[in-house]
This record gives C-alpha cells, sequence and structure tokens, in this order.
C-alpha cells in the first residue's frame, strides 16, 4: 500500500482532490465568519431604523404621558396580551427617570418599574453612557442584539427607548446559512473530485509514460524499443524530447559499439592470421632450405637422416601450433580427479630438477570433482610451466601451487618469486602470439584464457615485486556441491 502512494498517478490526482477540498473548506469557513459579521450588522441595522420610525410616535406619547399610545406602538398597533415567547424580541419604553413607561411585555417589564431591579440594569447604564448627547448605543449580551435610543424633544431628553432582538437571532440564522452552504459545497465537491481526480491523472500520464518507458530500456533491445512519450512545449514535453534524444544516443552508440566490436573481431582474426602465417613459416622455410640442400649435394654425400629430422621437427612445430588453435572443451570427457592433480605435479618436478627450482605443491581435492580432467589438466600444466620458467629466469626460485575447493569454485593459484612482469605487458597478457619470454609462441596463456572462459570461469594476474601469481577459479556445475558435500558424511 504504502509504495502505491508513492506513485505519482496516485499522489498527484489525490494532491488536487485534496486541495479542492481544503480550498473548499477555508472558502466554506471564510463564508461562514463573514456572514455571522453580515447578520450581526444586518440585526443591528433593524434594529435601529425600528427604533428610529418608533420613536417620534412614542416620544410625543411620553411627553404627554400618554401610557396606551406608547403600549399600542411598541406592541405593533394591536394588543398582544401576556402570552409571549422568552425568545422573541421585546421593546421597552422608559422616562426620563428611568421608570418604565411601557413596553411589550407587561408581565416581565411591569409599568413603572425600575430597570435597576433586572438583569438590564447593569447594561442599560453602560449604553446611556454611550448615548448621551442623543447618539445611538448598541450592545450584545446573552445572544442578543440591543439598541438604546433617547426620545428627544423640544423640551431635551423625555425618555429611552430599548430595543432587543431576537435571542440567538445570529446563530440560528447563521446555521441556516451553513447548512445550505454545506449542501452546496458537497454538490460542488461531488464535481469537483471526480474532475480533480481526472485532471491529476491526465497530467501525470505523460510522466508514467516516460518512466515506463525508461525502466524498458534495460529489459528491451534499444534498436527494437517502440515507446511513443509526450513532447509538448512545456516541462514535461521537454522531458520527452530529451528521452527521444537520449534513446537515439544509445542506438548510435550501440550501433557504433557494434562495428567497432566487429572491427576488433576482423582486427584479433587478422593478428591470429598473421601469427599463424608467422608460426607456420618459419619451420615451413626450414623445410624447404633443407629439401633444397639435399638436391644440391651429390648423392653419395647426402645424409638422408638429417634431412628427415629436420622435416618431421617442422611437421611436429606445425602440428603443435594447430593444435593449440583448435584447443576445447569436449563435450565427452571424465571427471577430474585427485589423481590427476598428482601426474601434473610428477610432470612438473621433472622441470623443476632441470631448472633448479623448489617446486611447492599443495592439492586439496579428495573427491573428484565434475569438471573435465584433461581441461584442468592443461591450465595447471600451463600455469606451472610458465612460472618454472619465471623463477629460473630469475637465477633460481620458488614456485607455489595450492589447488583447493572453496564453497561451489574450484580454485587454483600458481605463484612465483621471479621478475615481475611489466604493466605493458599485463594488460596483452592473454591475447595470442603475445610473450614476453625469448623463444615463447605467446599461446600458452592465451589456451589457458580460452579453456578457463569455456568453463565459464575466471582468470586473474597479479604481478610485484614480491612475485607474480595467477589466480583461476572454476564454477563447478549445478548441485555437483551438494553431491560432494553429502559425499563426504
Amino acid at each position: 500500500m504504502r509504495g502505491r502512494f508513492q506513485s505519482l498517478r496516485i499522489r498527484m490526482p489525490l494532491s488536487l482532490v485534496a486541495v479542492s477540498m481544503a480550498t473548499s473548506f477555508f472558502v466554506f469557513m471564510a463564508i461562514g465568519v463573514q456572514s455571522a459579521v453580515n447578520l450581526r450588522a444586518d440585526l443591528q441595522r433593524s434594529l435601529v431604523s425600528e427604533a428610529r420610525a418608533l420613536s417620534a410616535i412614542v416620544t410625543e406619547a411620553v411627553r404627554h404621558d400618554d401610557v396606551w399610545t406608547a403600549y399600542t406602538a411598541v406592541n405593533g398597533g394591536r394588543y398582544s396580551g401576556i402570552e409571549y415567547d422568552e425568545r422573541e424580541s421585546f421593546r421597552v419604553v422608559l422616562d426620563q427617570y428611568g421608570r418604565i413607561f411601557a413596553s411589550d411585555r407587561p408581565r416581565q417589564f411591569p409599568l413603572a418599574a425600575a430597570l435597576d431591579d433586572t438583569p438590564l440594569a447593569w447594561l442599560l447604564a453602560d449604553m446611556t453612557l454611550q448615548a448621551r448627547g442623543g447618539a445611538v448605543s448598541h450592545a450584545e449580551w446573552d445572544g442578543r442584539q440591543f439598541v438604546l435610543l433617547p426620545l428627544l424633544s423640544e423640551d431635551g431628553q423625555v425618555g429611552t427607548l430599548l430595543m432587543a432582538g431576537p435571542k440567538d437571532a445570529v446563530r440560528i440564522r447563521l446555521l441556516a446559512l451553513l447548512k445550505q452552504g454545506l449542501l452546496v459545497m458537497i454538490g460542488l465537491l461531488a464535481v469537483i473530485v471526480p474532475l480533480g481526480w481526472a485532471w491529476g491523472s491526465r497530467l501525470v500520464a505523460p510522466l508514467v509514460q516516460l518512466a515506463q518507458c525508461m525502466r524498458r530500456i534495460s529489459q528491451d533491445r534499444i534498436e527494437d524499443l517502440e515507446c511513443p512519450v509526450y513532447t509538448g512545449g512545456d516541462e514535461i514535453g521537454q522531458l520527452g524530447q530529451g528521452f527521444r534524444s537520449m534513446l537515439e544516443e544509445l542506438r548510435a552508440k550501440q550501433e557504433l559499439e557494434r562495428q567497432m566490436l566487429a572491427q576488433d573481431r576482423l582486427a584479433a582474426i587478422g593478428r591470429i592470421a598473421g601469427g599463424v602465417a608467422h608460426e607456420i613459416n618459419n619451420p615451413l622455410t626450414g623445410m624447404l632450405v633443407a629439401i633444397d640442400s639435399y638436391r644440391q649435394q651429390p648423392a653419395s654425400a647426402r645424409n638422408h637422416d638429417k634431412t628427415l629430422g629436420l622435416i618431421e621437427r617442422g611437421l611436429r612445430q606445425i602440428q603443435e601450433t594447430v593444435s593449440a588453435l583448435l584447443v576445447e572443451c569436449r563435450v565427452e570427457r571424465r571427471d577430474c580427479t585427485p589423481d590427476d592433480i598428482d601426474d601434473i605435479e610428477r610432470l612438473l618436478q621433472a622441470n623443476e630438477a632441470a631448472r633448479r627450482v623448489a617446486l611447492s605443491w599443495h592439492n586439496g581435492l579428495q573427491a573428484p570433482l565434475p569438471l573435465p580432467a584433461n581441461a584442468v589438466r592443461q591450465i595447471l600444466l600451463n600455469l606451472g610451466l610458465n612460472a618454472l620458467q619465471a623463477a629460473a629466469g630469475s637465477g633460481g626460485g620458488s614456485v607455489r601451487v595450492d589447488i583447493e575447493q572453496s564453497g561451489r569454485d574450484l580454485i587454483l593459484a600458481v605463484s612465483n618469486d621471479g621478475e615481475p612482469i611489466p604493466q605493458s605487458q599485463l594488460e596483452h597478457i592473454f591475447e595470442p602470439f603475445h610473450t614476453g619470454r625469448p623463444g615463447g609462441t605467446g599461446l600458452g596463456l592465451w589456451i589457458t584464457y580460452q579453456i578457463v572462459v569455456q568453463l565459464g570461469g575466471e582468470i586473474e594476474v597479479s604481478s610485484d615485486d614480491q612475485g607474480t601469481c595467477f589466480r583461476a577459479v572454476l564454477p563447478l556445475e549445478e548441485g555437483a556441491v551438494a553431491e560432494l558435500a553429502e559425499g563426504r558424511r
């Protein structure tokens, strides 16, 4: 689930939907706050207008001590009786002494009573201070809006008109407006959310397509990759154009690498062909010279054995060169045994005595391995002979050979303490006909490399003042390690 939300195809539409909902919520709250302010102001203006409309009639009634006229005016020209709703608005007329002259709620505000005995006393006192000079004062208390208007006549202030709006009128009207607004907002969101999701999906679709195309670069062949991407004028389109350019450059680079590889192969074939021609031409030239010399000599002076010996040695040299070029790991084989390894040790010991080199041999095999015996023997023989020659070239040295099984691999390590191999030769040491030894053919290490590669292994060489070490790693076949481990138990 977490991985899905990391994808832009989910995050982009979801972000647009979240922004739309958040915007709608804040707009709704702003409208609610503004509506509350407007409702409060409208109620105050309504109370002030009504108070000013009543003030003329009520002022004359108070001036002439006409209670009935004042009572009729504050009740809207009708008799309201004594039943009233506590939440409704009310009107109270006070005389110049602050006593109740008339009201639309006679039980709550009895005639000639003082407001000092009611909870409105402190509010009335505060509003009276604000209403000095005939100004209208406003106040809000207990969920109601209050308006206090002085009643002025030619003789001065004759009384005061106190008007209160319905209790919780602003809250009730605001809740009604918010309910309507909420329904409208839900309706809009029902339209905006699907549109935002669809628009977000459309915006992110080119990026998703581009990501899929880039993922296919490592899976499909570049020359067969057909991946249309968006290439408009915006930033995403520029990414698409850059991807197309990169794809064309990769195709051009791959084609160039293919051509260079073909040229390298042709060059390698040319080098091999030149080397083979050189290696075969030398003994052929010697044999032709021997035959020509044989023909030019008198019959009595001809040495048949010497001439045939020269021709035989030349033919054997040609045979060895051709055999080296035909090296391969055959399907018909037998597994390599510890005795096969010991045979190579005996062959090298004969060269060890002749070259006055100390040979240290360690054979860690205890059971047959599923590797071709002839191939392993030839690898060890080639590396061992080269090591003996390198150690002997320094006036007598030592050679160490280690054979061991490590996990799923057979490791062959051959080291000597002769002169180090120059770095310039290390770079080409496994190439055919490349040799740093006088009289060498340059095929031994190349043959060794070919055998190791055919067996699916790796070979590496390191050389410094401490000596030179060739290390070949040959992988065992599937299941061979488990069988060997089971057999050793």
